[in-house]
């Protein structure tokens, strides 16, 4: 099994040059796969990147695609369009990266639309994940928010940004990783303390364990999640040296 590094495009917004640009700047790092993200193509005639452009953009780079942080309002208004780059670009996982709900009845109340958006997504060769921020870490009953997501929709993936699971969260994310072995589409790589975010493996998230883990239960996707502009091209490639000298 080939592991795939990927870099995920909200992170490459503020390139300087634009996507096209920042493209190359990944490709210099060795990444040929990037993380598509529905923010960076607004639902609007007047957007100033479309769909079509952001097709051509990663076809002129060489790019491949694995996973996409695309919205329930994105499956709703332009499925098909971002179904068939996901397909043609080489990724099968469609991840909702944000979803808002402040009670458990709330968030439950998110499931019958994700069961049917994963109904309609199996047809097309797709799976469904979900993406944890700091609100799916917050223990509502005897469970954590994303705890009762997972376990109450069997085909939902997770998708676990490592930088979120901070001590004081409690949550060890090595621990979720295990119990959900069979049902990660991906780890997002950054790392953080309780100051602010790290370099990659030097923050107290726990992420070499978390990605030893994620190897070791056949996790084969991992995403980075770090902002990169020429001024921190440096300090990022010494975070993608970090993350291939443990996933290869």
């Amino acid at each position: 099994m080939t592991n795939t590094l990927g870099f995920q495009l909200y992170t490459l917004r503020e390139f300087e040059g634009g996507y096209g640009a920042a493209f190359e700047a990944v490709k210099s790092l060795g990444i040929d796969t990037i993380e598509v993200w529905g923010g960076a193509v607004p639902n609007d005639p007047g957007a100033p990147v479309s769909i079509a452009g952001l097709r051509q953009l990663l076809a002129e780079a060489g790019m491949k695609l694995a996973c996409g942080h695309l919205s329930v309002a994105d499956y709703d208004n332009r499925y098909e369009e971002w179904k068939d780059l996901l397909l043609d670009f080489g990724s099968h996982t469609w991840v909702v990266p944000f979803a808002k709900a402040d009670t458990l009845d709330e968030w439950l109340a998110l499931l019958p639309k994700f069961r049917e958006m994963a109904a309609r997504m199996k047809q097309d060769g797709l799976s469904l994940g979900y993406h944890n921020h700091h609100m799916e870490l917050v223990k509502l009953g005897d469970r954590y928010v994303m705890e009762h997501l997972l376990d109450n929709m069997a085909d939902l993936q997770a998708q676990f940004h490592i930088g979120q699971f901070l001590p004081q969260r409690g949550v060890a994310l090595p621990d979720w990783i295990k119990k959900y072995e069979g049902r990660v589409c991906a780890l997002h790589l950054n790392d953080t303390n309780s100051e602010g975010p790290t370099r990659l493996g030097e923050g107290t998230c726990r992420a070499e364990e978390s990605i030893r883990a994620a190897l070791d239960t056949g996790v084969d996707t991992f995403i980075l999640e770090i902002r990169l502009v020429k001024e921190t091209l440096d300090d990022v490639k010494r975070d993608v040296e970090f993350a291939r000298s443990l996933i290869g």
